[in-house]
């Protein structure tokens, strides 16, 4: 398909861009977990286990990769069972699971920053400097018409 002539209005261009969202993260994770020992999704997971300096439970890792607790409950057994993650019991909370890096996880990690940049510079290669700060940008704006959406979901069903 030559995406560029399909443009050819507003209404069009959001409806371009509304399911290019879609079709941009199927297709991410096809060529990503055809070459790769873990899913792009499981990739994502091990990725953000890097932000947090103590172990996050299963809530707070879901909520930052803006999915449910039990979607990353079920991208983390295989992580744990292959041995890259360990979940455990809360100390603060006794009925929340915590992950944490195991020393494979962790080498995992540091392997995968080489990698990282790697993927960036690939999906990245057809973009200027200032395209990429547009293109961030933007980023931010869609995330927050998401909340807007969200907003506009909730009231919609309140008012039924």
């Amino acid at each position: 398909m030559e995406y560029e002539k399909m443009g050819i209005n507003l209404q069009w261009k959001k409806n371009l861009l509304f399911a290019g969202v879609f079709i941009q993260e199927n297709l991410l994770h096809s060529v990503f977990d055809r070459y790769n020992e873990m899913s792009c999704k499981q990739w994502l997971l091990m990725s953000v286990l890097k932000a947090f300096d103590t172990p996050p439970d299963l809530s707070t890792v879901a909520k930052a990769m803006g999915c449910s607790r039990q979607n990353v409950k079920q991208l983390a057994r295989p992580l744990e069972q292959e041995g890259y993650i360990r979940l455990e019991k809360s100390e603060a909370d006794a009925r929340s699971l915590c992950i944490s890096y195991t020393e494979k996880g962790k080498q995992f990690s540091k392997e995968n920053t080489a990698k990282g940049k790697f993927v960036h510079e690939a999906v990245f290669s057809e973009f200027t400097e200032d395209e990429i700060d547009v293109y961030y940008s933007l980023s931010i704006k869609m995330m927050n018409g998401i909340k807007h959406l969200e907003e506009a979901f909730q009231k919609q069903k309140e008012e039924v």
